[in-house]
């Protein structure tokens, strides 16, 4: 199961911004992977995990270790047991999403920031990753594996080419073969959100809605489908539809956090700051590194509404998990500005371009 992109737009309490500029500071600068300069080789990160068995958990328990961009593309993939260290090597630097995948659909996802300091000598990052518990999302496993039976085997071979082919960054055979899937089985919703998936990635934002749609209209619970349809009706402006999908997704797994996020990020465009904000709080406690960056649509709102010290708590929550991002140089000297006794508007927060 593929989650992937989101999209946005502003505030009711200052300037209106475009669509544009505030996708500046939600997408460019904050969850790409930085690329090491040229001549900087020596800029690739490595990634070293222990994953911690999960409380009252039994026996040998066998994992799918995945790292994904930000956007949701996987980038490297292996195979683990709890109480293992698993390591990735040549590492572009960035957000990451660190994924745990086990039977009868355990699975657990977070956000991980993998940019060092320009001075930092070793680029080597140890964290700890507990296993997600018994439980979770189980009822989605039943009903995927239900759908999956229906699926000629053949279907499923061309599904698992794709994905071989998107982890060896050959996105045309890709695709081959995920049309070539959707050939053998009209009827396979994973393919159709794969599908919409690539599309998506490709900016052609209404051929991802049709495909992802068709995804949900073969499958109403399927959870990815539905939060895939919500981002991409986000990045078209389709403020409502986009809501009406995210929201679907949000009843199907209530403490998802890319599902809690776009609907935070749904209501800040409607301008309906007080929900937005319920939602974002909660990604905060749900992902804190994740790469939409609640903590600046949060600081956003603030300075939207004249709560300085607000904004000002929000700046410096993103600047102790994020210390070398991109926007980190702005976001100081915003800080500076507002303790030195001036003011900074919710635009110039939002797109430190102007």
């Amino acid at each position: 199961m593929i989650l992937r992109l989101r999209s946005r737009t502003p505030d009711g309490g200052g300037p209106f911004l475009p669509l544009a500029a505030v996708l500046a500071l939600a997408l460019s600068s904050l969850t790409t992977i930085v690329p090491a300069s040229a001549g900087e080789p020596d800029r690739a990160v490595e990634l070293r995990c222990k994953i911690l068995p999960a409380p009252n958990d039994r026996g040998y328990k066998l994992w799918k270790v995945e790292i994904r961009k930000s956007s949701g593309e996987p980038v490297r993939q292996a195979v683990a047991a709890s109480g293992d260290t698993v390591g990735f090597k040549s590492l572009e630097p960035g957000i990451y999403i660190f994924c745990l995948m086990g039977e009868k659909g355990r699975q657990r996802c977070q956000s991980i920031d993998l940019v060092p300091a320009p001075n930092q000598t070793s680029h080597r990052f140890v964290k700890k990753f507990e296993a997600p518990p018994p439980g979770v999302n189980q009822k989605d496993a039943h009903k995927v594996s239900a759908r999956k039976l229906a699926v000629p085997d053949k279907a499923r071979k061309e599904m698992i080419r794709a994905e071989e082919a998107q982890l060896k960054g050959d996105k045309g055979e890709a695709l081959r073969h995920l049309e070539r899937a959707i050939e053998i089985c009209p009827a396979y919703a994973d393919a159709l959100n794969n599908l919409g998936t690539y599309y998506h990635r490709s900016g052609d934002y209404e051929r991802s809605v049709q495909y992802f749609t068709n995804a949900t209209r073969l499958d109403p619970e399927f959870f990815a489908a539905w939060v895939n349809l919500g981002g991409s009706l986000l990045a078209l402006g389709k403020l409502q539809s986009a809501l009406d999908a995210n929201k679907r997704a949000l009843e199907l797994r209530p403490n998802d956090p890319l599902a809690n996020s776009q609907v935070g990020i749904n209501y800040f465009y409607l301008r309906n700051y007080a929900e937005s904000k319920r939602f974002l709080e909660k990604v905060l406690s749900l992902d804190p590194y994740s790469a939409n960056s609640p903590q600046l649509f949060l600081a956003h709102i603030a300075f939207a509404e004249k709560e300085q010290d607000s904004a000002q708590k929000y700046i410096r929550g993103y600047l102790e998990l994020h210390p070398n991002s991109p926007q980190a140089p702005h976001l100081r000297r915003t800080l500076q500005n507002l303790v030195s006794g001036g003011s900074r508007t919710s635009q110039n927060t939002a797109n430190p371009d102007q």
